[in-house]
């Protein structure tokens, strides 16, 4: 596959084009019916739901391992008609208006409750909307002693995601090998870079540069679980402010995005920590009067207090008082005038503070030190904010302006940057796309192919049936066979 720049292709955009309880429970967990369902340890043979109605599971979807059901995108056949939607796992049925679903929209969605047993005579769940949901019981279908199957089932796999279940493209990389799945990925993530730059080029035209940037950079900042929040500390911190607030003090703008994420706490005489703590209490004090709180809620749950949003927040201020002077936009710019992409790549990561200050050791006001400092923003993050944030702001740019030779050197960062840290999608598509088929690199690139393959293809189609890809990928791609 030639192209005849070194510029971002939309190839990729032509393959999309083509494609067309009342009850005791019994002594297992929720945990091993939903493996039940998942690794279809049962006959399949003459399933039916409760009222009747003859169930084919074509695949038990995606492993959700977040809020919302247990189960995404799963295709059935229910009653001879084919089912899209999700499932909910329960050991009993009466879980369902015990854990509230029949009032959260998020299960609105679910085409199928599965129990391991069921009551006769309990009603049908129902969706918030008022919805009645078939219900499949599987404890007569199972052809193993339950804990027996049970203690198999779970063997090793304490807090497993998702299984690797690999789809229809790793056999037929079997066969071609790796690098030809590395190719449709780069293809596939070209494609999601111009999808990136073109949404962020609408914020740029509606908010201006630096805001547009400051927004991305800093919801890059908080991940998945934090992306909305920092979106939010954005917007009522406005760039130009946070700017104006760096010139006189650095320290302002950490101070004013934790008041108003509610993240800074009132003066306590007992405060550990107090050098840092009451110098911030003191300049919201006397410089931001006035300044209110958003409200924000901060789950922490799950999250390693490494990545607690105060080290995010006062990392990000750091970055912003280190790019003020010039700007933010126009730092980036001048980055990109370096001689090589390794000197780019260097020039953006010096922006990130290092280890030093009060958050490098720790990760909360009170707690004890950490042994060794570390950066409030680590590398792999910030390879994320360069990837997802920097390189498409540049194109987006470079496309605005018509500048060749720009678009060619972000595509040239963009070809190098080493992976970000693996999120679930990207751990479950890996063993899923190339099977055995182990590839010996995986560039940044090719990653945000991985992702891009997800939402097109895999997505709302665990089971690969009718899917185009392992007859592309021997094709070479939608171009044909590379030259």
């Amino acid at each position: 596959m030639e192209r005849t720049a070194r510029g971002f292709s939309d190839g990729y955009g032509a393959l999309l084009r083509s494609a067309d309880a009342v009850r005791d429970a019994p002594p297992v967990s929720e945990q091993v019916v939903q493996r039940i369902w998942f690794d279809r340890v049962y006959s399949e043979h003459g399933l039916k739901t409760q009222s009747g109605r003859a169930v084919r599971v074509v695949s038990p979807g995606w492993w959700n391992r977040q809020d919302g059901p247990d189960f995404r995108s799963a295709q059935l056949l229910i009653g001879g008609r084919a089912v899209t939607g999700d499932v909910e796992v329960h050991v009993a049925p009466g879980a369902w208006e015990q854990h509230g679903h029949h009032r959260d929209p998020r299960y609105d969605d679910v085409a199928l409750e599965v129990v391991l047993d069921d009551v006769a005579g309990r009603p049908l769940a129902r969706t918030s909307k008022g919805r009645a949901i078939p219900r499949l019981a599987l404890a007569r279908r199972l052809e193993r002693d339950l804990h027996d199957l049970a203690e198999t089932l779970l063997a090793g796999e304490p807090g497993s995601t998702e299984p690797l279940v690999p789809g229809r493209c790793g056999a037929r990389l079997q066969e071609l090998g790796p690098e030809a799945g590395i190719r449709m990925l780069e293809w596939a993530g070209e494609w999601r870079m111009l999808a990136k730059a073109r949404r962020l080029r609408d914020r740029m035209d509606q908010a201006g540069d630096d805001q547009a940037l400051y927004e991305a950079a800093f919801e890059a900042c908080g991940y998945s679980r934090y992306k909305r929040q920092f979106g939010t500390l954005a917007r009522h911190l406005p760039y130009d402010r946070a700017r104006q607030l760096t010139r006189r003090d650095p320290r302002l703008v950490e101070a004013a995005l934790l008041h108003i994420g509610g993240l800074l706490p009132e003066p306590s005489d007992g405060a550990v920590a107090a050098g840092h703590l009451e110098a911030l209490q003191e300049l919201r004090a006397t410089e931001l009067a006035g300044l209110r709180s958003a409200g924000l809620p901060w789950d922490r749950g799950g999250v390693r207090p490494i990545n607690y949003p105060e080290r995010r927040i006062a990392g990000f201020a750091l970055f912003i008082s280190r790019t003020a002077q010039t700007g933010l936009a126009a730092s980036l710019d001048a980055a990109w005038e370096a001689e090589h992409s390794r000197a780019t790549r260097a020039a953006f990561e010096g922006m990130f503070p290092p280890a030093l200050g009060f958050w490098a050791t720790r990760c909360t006001w009170t707690g004890r030190p950490l042994r060794k400092p570390v950066a409030p923003i680590g590398a792999g993050r910030v390879r994320s904010i360069i990837g997802n944030v920097f390189i498409p702001f540049a194109l987006a740019d470079a496309r605005r302006r018509r500048d060749r030779i720009r678009e060619e050197r972000v595509f040239a960062l963009y070809a190098q940057l080493p992976k970000e840290p693996d999120n679930r999608i990207v751990k479950a598509m890996i063993p899923r796309f190339f099977g055995a088929a182990k590839p010996k690199r995986l560039g940044f690139r090719a990653q945000q192919g991985l992702l891009q393959l997800y939402a097109d293809w895999c997505e709302l189609n665990p089971s690969c049936e009718n899917c185009r890809i392992p007859t592309l990928l021997a094709q070479g791609g939608p171009a044909g066979p590379a030259k």
